[in-house]
């Protein structure tokens, strides 16, 4: 039953779980990476589909909410990962659409612009190199870097309070954890809205 428009706990739940088997049906598409050794939280980042074809999958390690200890996530794209980067760096700017072509294009432009710097970040135990953006905005209230391996599938990495030597990649291959993760921080989040509300 929904309450003023909004989802009751047993829908939102649903949707939830949807969304994780659809995440689960395609995960094979991708390889996907993640933090070597990494014992802290995790989820699900950014995944997104071109009509059934998975487009890029991300995988978050460390919790931004606390602003310590780290947060990378990491993302496979299935083609070249600069398009997907050029967005993310326009939106960071540009939250709203625009009111004149002249702004976008000028964001656009400078979203463009080539990395200033090359680090080699080790994936499955062999160094590779990543072309590397500092002082980005990685997330609403955290700067931090990115970085693509510009290779396909490509690897594009949104690090914040994290060197890029503290980043070794390897292959994933259970996702349930950050599942899991993801389930229980938006059941956390639905909860807490609930409560708020109902004071």
């Amino acid at each position: 039953m929904r309450y003023g428009g909004r989802l009751n706990r047993i829908e939102f739940t649903a949707l939830i779980d949807q969304q994780a088997n659809r995440i689960r049906a395609s995960a094979a598409a991708l390889p996907l990476y993640g933090m070597a050794g990494w014992t802290g939280p995790c989820r699900i980042g950014a995944w997104s589909w071109d009509d059934d074809r998975l487009v890029h999958a991300g995988l978050t390690f460390g919790d931004p909410a606390t602003g310590s200890g780290g947060w990378v996530e990491v993302v496979t794209t299935a083609g070249p990962p600069l398009p997907l980067l050029i967005d993310m760096r326009v939106a960071a700017v540009m939250p709203q659409p625009p009111e004149d072509r002249k702004t976008y294009e000028r964001n656009l432009r400078a979203a463009s612009t080539p990395a200033p710097h090359r680090v080699g970040i080790t994936v499955d135990g062999v160094p590779k190199p990543f072309h590397r953006w500092p002082d980005q905005q990685v997330l609403p209230s955290q700067k931090g870097w990115l970085a693509v391996l510009d290779e396909v599938p490509g690897l594009l990495l949104r690090v914040s309070n994290l060197a890029p030597a503290d980043i070794r990649l390897a292959r994933v291959g259970d996702l349930e954890p950050h599942l899991i993760g993801t389930r229980t921080q938006l059941l956390a989040g639905y909860d807490n809205h609930t409560e708020d509300r109902l004071l």
